[in-house]
């Protein structure tokens, strides 16, 4: 356990250093200087799958409530059970993407430390 704290403090040394000196962490400058688009293309190519979820759950529900609205009671509910389905398959998604870049972030941790074993 007291292993695992060192590491952690040696990995956030650095954020240390900087805000010791006034400087700005890399990524809130990289925040700072990116616009909505710009961002929603770098989500988008992260995780494609999220936004075409969203865009079919809309879709399942505009055809729904048109539906509705036409008095096509069947259309209707069939519509909605596709509007839960898109947004399950939006959730798994979202879950999935953040599960993949947690392991991204893991390895690339693992890879950049030097082992102990090496070390000795």
């Amino acid at each position: 356990m007291a292993d695992s704290d060192k590491g952690n403090d040696a990995a956030l040394e650095w954020l240390k250093k900087k805000t010791d000196k006034g400087q700005k962490a890399e990524y809130q400058i990289r925040a700072e200087m990116e616009d909505v688009g710009n961002k929603f293309l770098r989500k988008f190519k992260e995780n494609p799958l999220v936004p075409i979820g969203a865009l079919v759950t809309v879709g399942f529900l505009s055809v729904g409530l048109k539906s509705m609205y036409d008095g096509n009671r069947v259309r209707s509910q069939m519509m909605m059970r596709g509007r839960i389905a898109a947004q399950g398959f939006t959730v798994i998604a979202i879950l999935g993407g953040l599960f993949y870049q947690g392991m991204t972030a893991l390895k690339e941790t693992e890879d950049d430390t030097p082992h102990e074993a090496g070390l000795k």
